[in-house]
């Protein structure tokens, strides 16, 4: 079985910087962390300036909210029980927490700065998370020159670094990582002349015809960019080569997950190129989009979310406890699209398919084979409700006619 960042916490947990210098796979472990819900346990903006320990938060009576996304609480209970009780990691110190989410904005974001033990710091920008709000700010990306949480980004990391003293780390998984590097483009220069290294972990790029505006040149060299080797999200618009390859235990879009990430002694396990099979997705994908104006891609956008938004539920959490509730809220919300609109829908969507299955060869598919399959699936699943509910319409209208017609 292959090690990945709990193991490495076990082998290595207790040997300090001192002993073992910062490394990408701490940026990776302290980027993932910034997943966990301080709310209420650390202070945000205006409440105090003041570092709070892990030691002090673990002794916090709400210490289990921490934990509230339960798709990940197993692994995120054992990632904070193994850097509180290490040397490496027992002293970090945490502040400045930010978590905004926003419907009416379309924005989710969050932030957190730690001190490492040394005094070092390191600004963590969270990726998206289980609000669905979050999945349509990235979906924004592809329509919008600036989504709302590039720009809390930029005024987060200026007030952040202003609360350490130094040089100091910038870093984040997935949206993380494209605010990491959005906000230390942007930052001024005497702040930007502070940061030693952005750490973005299968985070997607900056898109190439905002580059120059936003001086991402500045910053380019000390850019770390690591995705697994068959990333989806971390080659949106990514037209640069400054990425690494690294190797994970997952499967297609299941190696997002940092804790699929395979670590080779006290290094990611690095590989010397990406999968033939993301390279065609992301080539479909690109074309995909290349094909669709900003018009239609924002319209696109609203109707998907407006299916989601027929949900009383607004997180993944939320919609996996009643599945079966939130898929027939869904449906509910497709069948009082207008015509015009499915229609518009469904174009789009075959037009993906038929982009993919084109380049998608034999080999990409079975990479990708669990993913498909999933997506199978479910269309099918819904379309089995949809068709039952149809039915149950037909017989109701049914049994009222043979009724009137009895009376």
């Amino acid at each position: 079985m292959s090690d990945n960042i709990l193991d490495y916490l076990e082998k290595f947990g207790d040997k300090t910087f001192e002993r073992l210098p910062f490394g990408e796979v701490d940026a990776l472990i302290l980027s993932q962390f910034a997943y966990l819900k301080f709310d209420g346990l650390v202070p945000g903006p205006g409440e105090s300036d003041s570092f709070i320990t892990l030691k002090s938060i673990k002794k916090n009576t709400d210490f289990d909210r921490l934990f509230t996304d339960t798709r990940y609480e197993k692994v995120n209970r054992k990632l904070f029980a193994l850097m509180v009780s290490g040397k490496r990691f027992g002293g970090l110190s945490l502040a400045h927490y930010v978590n905004i989410v926003d419907t009416k904005r379309d924005i989710q974001f969050s932030a957190v700065t730690y001190k490492l033990p040394g005094g070092t710091g390191f600004v963590a920008f969270r990726g998206t998370d289980e609000n669905v709000v979050g999945w349509k700010e990235d979906f924004n990306l592809s329509i919008m020159d600036r989504i709302p949480g590039e720009k809390e980004a930029v005024g987060y990391l200026k007030t952040a670094s202003g609360l350490l003293s130094g040089d100091f780390y910038v870093g984040g998984h997935s949206k993380g990582g494209l605010l990491s590097v959005y906000a230390s483009s942007l930052v001024p220069d005497p702040i930007k002349k502070r940061i030693m290294n952005v750490y973005s972990f299968d985070g997607p790029a900056v898109r190439e015809e905002f580059r120059e505006k936003i001086g991402y040149g500045s910053i380019r060299d000390r850019i770390i960019k690591c995705v697994p080797q068959s990333s989806l999200v971390g080659m949106l618009f990514e037209t640069d080569d400054i990425y690494s390859v690294v190797k994970s235990s997952g499967k297609g879009v299941g190696q997002h997950d940092p804790y699929t990430w395979v670590v080779k002694d006290i290094d990611l396990d690095h590989l010397k190129s990406l999968k033939k099979s993301a390279v065609i997705i992301s080539s479909a994908l690109r074309d995909w989009l290349s094909k669709i104006d900003m018009e239609d891609r924002a319209r696109f956008i609203d109707i998907v979310f407006g299916v989601a938004d027929a949900c009383d539920s607004n997180d993944l959490v939320s919609m996996g406890v009643a599945p079966v509730k939130s898929m027939r809220q869904m449906i509910d919300g497709y069948e009082g699209m207008d015509d015009k609109e499915k229609e518009f829908l469904r174009t789009v969507i075959n037009a993906f398919i038929r982009d993919t299955g084109v380049q998608a060869k034999s080999e990409a598919r079975a990479e990708w084979s669990e993913f498909v399959e999933g997506v199978d699936k479910w269309i099918e699943s819904v379309q089995g409700r949809i068709e039952e509910k149809q039915i149950r319409k037909k017989s109701t209208k049914r049994n009222k006619k043979i009724q009137s017609e009895g009376v």
